[in-house]
């Protein structure tokens, strides 16, 4: 198995940002930490998807802003 590049990488998260999030104009992107993290607010809430460098896995972390 090889890890996958960073545009398949980035094509997994985009594809999983658009089917269960929607693209909205309001969210507030943040600086990727890795070739394989996005980081975005919206609203009160820090939304972390990353995608697994092997299989292109999707999982998401959610943080509520206090």
């Amino acid at each position: 198995m090889k890890i996958l590049t960073k545009d398949d990488l980035n094509k997994n998260l985009y594809e999983y940002y658009l089917e269960h999030y929607g693209e909205e104009e309001s969210d507030i992107w943040h600086e990727q930490p890795a070739t394989n993290v996005w980081v975005f607010q919206r609203g009160q809430k820090i939304i972390t998807l990353k995608s697994h460098i092997l299989t292109g896995v999707v999982t998401e972390t959610i943080e509520e802003l206090v």
